[in-house]
Formats: structure tokens, sequence, C-alpha cells
């Protein structure tokens, strides 16, 4: 009877084990399975991985047959394939290579990564490495998560950036391995695996100090490396301290905000044109935040204005000068016209409905823009346009005055506006000017005409003078004398002295008078010793002086 006992009391003592066990084990991962759905990962995003063309000069991949270059300097670690046919390496003096334990290199055998090539030796180069900052948002890259409704870029940049509890993974498979480390005072994360292997914080600080690990990480001589597992409120920990080291790497790529009073929400580098809801909180709990996301997706799509609108929902705490706040940014997906602004109030008027806002009416902080706007058309650049088409209409007008004198409009222009001559600048001596119009001097036809018509009676002025020659007095109307047209008009003076009538001895050629200006130009001051006087040429004289000399 005692055996019997002393079983059953220990079957119910191991019993009661057992199901204390369970509940210990169910609990354990309940709580790993809250954890790994709350905790987020953030990739490692920047670089050309080795198989790509992107990372060799010219986009030339090596053949199996090929030596791999690398350059002189390589401040970075390259992790391999696991499997690679080359022909050989040229190392560098400085710089790593990362292989697997089960990496296989087969060196003048197998298919290299270029396929479609022979079986000459050649060289492949590899591109220097580009160094990515930790800090730098564009580095990284994270899982969709349920916080959101738009485009990574909806976040605030601190929100961009590894998390202080983020698990940070960095493939083998992104290229040359190399973070700057500026501006990090402490290096906080929540688990770092690096090529596939889980890194520890004793073992990441240790390897900061070694020469595999400055090549990994720049300027990492004096920081700190910290691990966290979710005791954080937000992203960051005093995470003012970090907005003018990330800021620092993304102020020159903010657009300019199309919006008067822009607002920038709390993590954020850049303005925004939009509306923002501020809620203090203490404890940051899940619960609230994932209500204040549910009401604001559940409005959004009551007004269908899922097409129009995005939204971002998240803690930012662990302040000791702001604070911990849940913090919710809406904004336009296209261009900003005050749709965010309306949701927003329409949002505050319907608070009742929402337990966590109705509980937190006093404490709730609302934040608008104001209205659109181009930034790149204000009235002053508006008032310069007018002020250039106006200078540019009123010059073209002035030229066309001085090259067209004879129009009925242009010239009812003030004569002083395009004749330099008529200004009274006396220091600037410009009344030796001539007025030449070098648009006329080709016009050897009309000139002709008006030499045969005369040009008394036409309201048409003559060809201005292009030359004078004070010492000889040979007076040019043209640019350059033009042979064939001197043949013309001898042909023309010929023709018209074999129709005149026989009675006249003497028959008398008219020739145009050559007429120099003498109204517009100042030819007194700028012909010194010389008088300028009007010339008439007549051809009867000249004739009649070389008969007299032959009957002698």
């Amino acid at each position: 009877m005692s055996l019997v006992f002393r079983f059953q009391f220990i079957y119910r003592v191991n019993m009661l084990q057992l199901q204390q066990i369970l509940l210990v084990v169910i609990g354990l991962l309940l709580y790993l399975l809250e954890a790994e759905t709350t905790t987020t990962i953030r990739w490692h995003s920047a670089g050309a991985p080795i198989d790509s063309p992107a990372a060799w000069l010219n986009d030339y991949l090596p053949c199996a047959h090929d030596l791999i270059v690398f350059p002189k300097y390589y401040p970075a670690v390259l992790p391999l394939p696991p499997q690679l046919s080359i022909g050989g390496f040229v190392l560098p003096r400085e710089g790593g290579i990362l292989l697997a334990e089960d990496a296989t290199i087969e060196l003048r055998a197998g298919v290299g990564l270029n396929p479609d090539c022979g079986n000459d030796k050649g060289r492949a180069y590899l591109k220097p490495p580009k160094t990515s900052k930790w800090f730098d948002p564009g580095s990284w890259s994270m899982q969709p998560d349920s916080s959101s409704s738009g485009s990574s870029s909806l976040m605030p940049e601190l929100e961009r950036v590894p998390c202080d509890d983020e698990h940070v993974v960095i493939p083998s498979n992104r290229g040359a391995l190399a973070f700057d480390l500026e501006n990090v005072q402490f290096l906080r994360l929540g688990q770092l695996i690096l090529a596939g292997s889980s890194i520890s914080r004793r073992y990441l600080q240790e390897l900061l100090g070694r020469d595999l690990g400055q090549l990994l990480f720049h300027n990492a001589e004096a920081v700190f490396v910290e691990y966290y597992r979710g005791e954080l409120c937000g992203c960051h920990k005093d995470f003012e301290k970090l907005i003018e080291p990330v800021c620092h790497n993304v102020e020159q790529q903010c657009p300019v905000p199309h919006c008067v009073a822009p607002l920038r929400p709390f993590g954020s580098c850049c303005l925004v044109c939009g509306a923002t809801l501020t809620i203090p909180s203490e404890h940051c709990m899940e619960e609230d935040r994932k209500s204040l996301t549910s009401f604001i997706s559940k409005t959004i799509a009551a007004e269908d204005l899922a097409d129009e609108l995005q939204f971002h929902v998240n803690y930012v705490g662990s302040s000791s000068q702001y604070g911990n706040h849940l913090q919710a940014i809406i904004l336009e997906r296209g261009s900003y016209s005050e749709r965010s602004v309306k949701f927003m109030e329409h949002l505050s008027a319907l608070r009742n409905q929402s337990n966590l806002l109705k509980q937190q009416s006093q404490q709730l902080m609302l934040h608008y823009a104001g209205h659109p706007y181009n930034p790149n058309v204000s009235f002053g650049s508006v008032l310069l346009i007018l002020f250039c088409l106006v200078l540019v209409g009123f010059v073209a007008l002035i030229m066309l005055a001085h090259f067209l004198p004879q129009h009925p409009y242009l010239n009812r222009l003030p004569q002083w506006l395009h004749d330099p001559r008529r200004w009274r600048w006396p220091h600037l001596d410009l009344r030796r000017l001539r007025r030449n119009l070098l648009f006329n001097r080709f016009d050897n036809a009309a000139q002709a005409e008006r030499g045969r018509t005369g040009s008394a009676g036409s309201g048409v002025e003559d060809l201005a003078v292009i030359g004078y020659d004070a010492q000889s007095g040979v007076v040019r109307e043209r640019a350059f004398n033009n042979p064939m047209f001197e043949q013309e008009q001898e042909q023309e003076q010929a023709a018209a002295a074999s129709l005149a009538p026989s009675t006249v001895a003497q028959p008398q050629i008219q020739s145009h008078p050559i007429k120099m200006e003498t109204g517009d130009l100042d030819l007194i001051d700028s012909v010194e010793g010389h008088e300028l006087t009007e010339i008439n040429l007549d051809s009867s004289e000249a004739e009649s002086e070389i008969e007299e000399e032959t009957k002698k």
C-alpha cells in the first residue's frame, strides 16, 4: 500500500511540474511571437553585387580565365560568392575578402561570372568601393509596416535609419561592405546579422578596434555599442541629438514645400505640407498606436480618400527634452491642395468615436500647413519678367527705327532715341559717328533707278555716305565697286547717246548728283581742316574739254 501511495504522490507532483513547465514554455513562445511581430528588420540596400556589371569598370564581368584586379587601396571588405571560377587575383595593399565556410574557388576551370567569353586570358577591374553612411536614409530599406499607408518617403528621416531596437541585416550579396560611422557616438541596435552570422554586442565592440573592423566601419575609434530589446518608446533614445547627424545627409535632397507655413514633424528633416496630430504618451502602449492607425484608416476608407491621402503613425519619444508622443502625419499623394488639412479637421470633429482620442481630447495637439502656393513664381519674379519684356520690346523698336527711318510709323519716334549723335554728352564725342545704313549698300538696282528718274520729287532719301577720303575728295556710296554695275551704267549711257537727235552737237548726259548728308551728319567736326560741300559732277564738261584738246 505504501508503494502505491508513493507512486501516486510522485505522479501527481510530476504532473504539476509538467503543467508549470508547459505554461512557462507557452508564455515564452507567446513572448517570442509577439517580439517577432513587433520588431522590425532593417536591411542594407546600398551597393552593387559582385555579379553585377555595375561593380566593374566598363561593365565587364570576368571570365573563367580572367584575373580580378583590385584597386591599389580597397578600404572595404568584399564578400565572394560560394562558387567562383576565375584565373586569379591581384590583391590590393589594403582591403579584405570575406569567404563563406563552404566557399569554392576554381582557377581557370568551370564557368565564370561572364559565360559569353572565350579562353583568352584577360583582366577585369573592380570599381573603388562606395562607403555607406550609417545615418544616411538612402543606405537602408525596411519591410512594409501596417503603421503607414504610402511610400517610405512619408516616414520621418530619423525612422528611416536603423532604430535602437531593430534587427540590422547586412547581406553578403550587396557588394563591398564599408560603413562610415561619422557623428555616431553610440551604435545602438537590437541585433546585428553580418553576412549571415549573428554578431553579439561584445564581439562587435572588439571588432571595431581590429584591422578588419576598421575596414568595415570607418571613424569608429570612440564608438560604443549598445543593444536594446524593446526597452525604448519610439525609434531612438534622445532623438533630438540625432537630428543634426541625420539631416546633414539629406538636407540637400529635401523638396521645396509648396505651401505657406509648412510643418516639420518630430524626427523629420524636411518641411512638409499637410497636417499632424500629436498625443502625449507616458507608457507608449502598442494598443494605442494600433487603435489610432485603425481609426484613421477606417475614416479614410469611409471618405473614399485612399487614392488621395497617405498617413504614418508611430511613437516619438525616449527624450528627456520633449518626452514621449504618439504622432500621426497625414499628407497628400499628389500636389498639395489642403485636402489633408480638411481631413484632419474632419477627423478632429469625429474624436468622440475613438476611445483614445476621446480620453486624450484635452491634450490633443493639431498642426496644419498654410495655403498652397508656388515658391518659384512670386510677385517680384512676375515684375522682373514684365520688365524684361518691355525692355526687349523697346530695344527692338529702337533698332527698327534706326535701320528703317522711312517707315511711316517708326519715323514718328524722336530721332534722339536711335541716333547717338544727338545725345548731349560732349565727353563721349558721339558726334563723330556716321549714320551708315549698311543694309542698303548692295541695292545697286534701286540706286540706278533713282539716278535715271531723279529723286527730287520722291520723299525717299539717297543712300548714306559709306566712305569719304578727305585728301582725294572721293565719295563712295557703296561698300565696294561692282564692275558689273559699272558696265551696265556705261551701256545705258551709250544707248542714250545713240538715240539722241543728230542736231545736238554735244548731247548732255545727266548723271545723278551725289548728295552728302549735311543735316544729320556733322562732318565739320569729324574732318579736320577740310570743308565738305555739295559736289555736282557733269560728264558733258569733261567731254568738251577733251574735244578742244584734240582740235588743238
